[in-house]
Protein backbone atom coordinates (compact mmCIF):
# COMPACT_ATOMS: atom_id res chain seq x y z
CA UNK A 1 0.00 0.00 0.00
CA UNK A 2 2.91 2.31 0.64
CA UNK A 3 4.09 1.64 -2.86
CA UNK A 4 0.77 2.51 -4.41
CA UNK A 5 0.54 5.66 -2.34
CA UNK A 6 4.00 6.59 -3.45
CA UNK A 7 3.04 5.91 -7.06
CA UNK A 8 0.01 8.20 -6.83
CA UNK A 9 2.17 10.97 -5.37
CA UNK A 10 4.73 10.67 -8.12
CA UNK A 11 2.05 10.76 -10.82
CA UNK A 12 0.45 13.78 -9.15
CA UNK A 13 3.75 15.61 -9.17
CA UNK A 14 4.31 14.66 -12.80
CA UNK A 15 1.02 16.22 -13.78
CA UNK A 16 1.63 19.26 -11.63
CA UNK A 17 5.09 19.74 -13.07
CA UNK A 18 3.86 19.63 -16.61
CA UNK A 19 1.07 22.09 -15.81
CA UNK A 20 -1.66 19.77 -16.96
CA UNK A 21 -0.55 20.14 -20.53
CA UNK A 22 0.06 23.93 -20.42
CA UNK A 23 3.26 25.02 -22.12
CA UNK A 24 4.14 28.67 -21.37
CA UNK A 25 6.48 28.81 -24.36
CA UNK A 26 3.59 28.48 -26.79
CA UNK A 27 1.44 31.58 -27.44
CA UNK A 28 -2.02 31.16 -26.14
CA UNK A 29 -5.10 33.31 -26.24
CA UNK A 30 -8.37 33.34 -24.42
CA UNK A 31 -11.56 33.95 -26.32
CA UNK A 32 -14.51 35.34 -24.36
CA UNK A 33 -17.85 34.72 -26.01
CA UNK A 34 -20.70 36.92 -24.89
CA UNK A 35 -23.99 35.17 -25.30
CA UNK A 36 -27.20 37.18 -25.44
CA UNK A 37 -30.55 35.44 -25.42
CA UNK A 38 -32.71 35.69 -28.53
CA UNK A 39 -35.60 38.05 -27.75
CA UNK A 40 -39.07 36.61 -27.92
CA UNK A 41 -41.30 37.99 -30.62
CA UNK A 42 -44.12 40.04 -29.14
CA UNK A 43 -47.32 40.02 -31.15
CA UNK A 44 -48.22 43.29 -32.81
CA UNK A 45 -51.42 44.65 -31.30
CA UNK A 46 -54.34 45.05 -33.64
CA UNK A 47 -54.89 48.59 -34.78
CA UNK A 48 -58.23 49.96 -33.67
CA UNK A 49 -59.59 52.31 -36.30
CA UNK A 50 -60.11 55.85 -35.07
CA UNK A 51 -63.70 56.89 -35.54
CA UNK A 52 -64.23 59.78 -37.87
CA UNK A 53 -64.82 62.93 -35.89
CA UNK A 54 -68.31 64.24 -36.32
CA UNK A 55 -68.01 67.88 -37.19
CA UNK A 56 -69.58 70.11 -34.59
CA UNK A 57 -72.02 72.41 -36.28
CA UNK A 58 -70.84 75.95 -36.09
CA UNK A 59 -73.24 78.12 -34.11
CA UNK A 60 -73.63 81.53 -35.66
CA UNK A 61 -74.80 84.33 -33.43
CA UNK A 62 -75.91 87.82 -34.29
CA UNK A 63 -77.37 90.71 -32.30
CA UNK A 64 -80.57 92.67 -32.46
CA UNK A 65 -80.52 96.46 -32.59
CA UNK A 66 -80.83 96.53 -28.78
CA UNK A 67 -77.91 94.09 -28.35
CA UNK A 68 -79.79 90.85 -27.62
CA UNK A 69 -77.83 87.83 -28.91
CA UNK A 70 -79.61 85.77 -31.58
CA UNK A 71 -78.58 82.22 -32.48
CA UNK A 72 -79.15 81.83 -36.22
CA UNK A 73 -81.50 78.88 -36.54
CA UNK A 74 -84.21 78.20 -39.10
CA UNK A 75 -87.48 76.63 -38.02
CA UNK A 76 -91.23 76.84 -38.17
CA UNK A 77 -93.37 78.22 -35.37
CA UNK A 78 -97.11 78.81 -35.08
CA UNK A 79 -98.86 81.61 -33.23
CA UNK A 80 -100.47 79.96 -30.17
CA UNK A 81 -102.87 82.88 -29.80
CA UNK A 82 -103.22 86.30 -31.35
CA UNK A 83 -99.64 87.52 -31.50
CA UNK A 84 -97.91 90.90 -31.78
CA UNK A 85 -94.79 90.99 -33.97
CA UNK A 86 -92.34 93.66 -32.89
CA UNK A 87 -89.30 95.44 -34.36
CA UNK A 88 -86.94 94.12 -31.63
CA UNK A 89 -86.84 91.30 -29.08
CA UNK A 90 -88.68 93.23 -26.36
CA UNK A 91 -92.27 93.95 -25.32
CA UNK A 92 -91.29 97.64 -25.32
CA UNK A 93 -90.21 97.57 -29.00
CA UNK A 94 -92.35 99.12 -31.76
CA UNK A 95 -95.35 97.03 -32.87
CA UNK A 96 -94.98 95.97 -36.52
CA UNK A 97 -98.16 93.92 -36.95
CA UNK A 98 -100.42 91.40 -35.25
CA UNK A 99 -101.16 87.90 -36.51
CA UNK A 100 -104.02 85.51 -35.77
CA UNK A 101 -103.66 82.31 -33.76
CA UNK A 102 -102.32 79.43 -35.90
CA UNK A 103 -100.38 81.67 -38.28
CA UNK A 104 -97.22 79.97 -39.60
CA UNK A 105 -94.06 81.89 -38.75
CA UNK A 106 -90.73 81.11 -40.44
CA UNK A 107 -88.05 81.50 -37.80
CA UNK A 108 -84.57 82.75 -38.69
CA UNK A 109 -83.19 82.78 -35.17
CA UNK A 110 -83.77 82.27 -31.46
CA UNK A 111 -82.89 85.07 -29.04
CA UNK A 112 -81.16 84.51 -25.71
CA UNK A 113 -84.09 86.20 -23.93
CA UNK A 114 -86.64 83.68 -25.31
CA UNK A 115 -87.90 85.70 -28.24
CA UNK A 116 -87.97 84.28 -31.78
CA UNK A 117 -86.77 86.19 -34.84
CA UNK A 118 -89.15 85.59 -37.76
CA UNK A 119 -89.35 86.57 -41.39
CA UNK A 120 -92.91 87.78 -41.87
CA UNK A 121 -93.81 88.95 -45.39
CA UNK A 122 -90.14 89.75 -46.08
CA UNK A 123 -89.75 91.82 -42.92
CA UNK A 124 -87.67 90.84 -39.88
CA UNK A 125 -89.88 90.78 -36.80
CA UNK A 126 -89.66 89.36 -33.30
CA UNK A 127 -92.27 87.25 -31.49
CA UNK A 128 -92.32 86.40 -27.80
CA UNK A 129 -91.46 82.73 -27.29
CA UNK A 130 -94.28 82.55 -24.72
CA UNK A 131 -96.88 82.90 -27.47
CA UNK A 132 -95.54 80.58 -30.19
CA UNK A 133 -95.42 76.80 -30.52
CA UNK A 134 -93.73 74.27 -32.80
CA UNK A 135 -96.94 72.19 -33.02
CA UNK A 136 -99.18 72.87 -36.01
CA UNK A 137 -102.73 73.86 -35.04
CA UNK A 138 -105.45 71.23 -35.44
CA UNK A 139 -107.49 71.37 -38.61
CA UNK A 140 -104.54 72.25 -40.88
CA UNK A 141 -101.50 70.32 -41.92
CA UNK A 142 -99.06 73.16 -41.49
CA UNK A 143 -101.13 76.21 -40.53
CA UNK A 144 -100.68 77.77 -43.97
CA UNK A 145 -104.42 78.15 -44.48
CA UNK A 146 -104.59 80.28 -41.34
CA UNK A 147 -101.68 82.39 -42.53
CA UNK A 148 -103.38 83.03 -45.86
CA UNK A 149 -106.56 84.07 -44.05
CA UNK A 150 -104.59 86.41 -41.78
CA UNK A 151 -102.99 88.15 -44.76
CA UNK A 152 -106.38 88.98 -46.36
Amino acid sequence: MKKSLLLVLVLGLAFAASGCGFDPTIDSSVMVVKVTPTPEVTPTPEVTPTPEATPIPEVTTEQTASGVKVEVKNGTYYAASELNLRSDASADAELVTSVAAGTTLNSTGVCENGWVRVDYNGQVCYASGDFVTTTAPEGTQDGSADQAAAQD
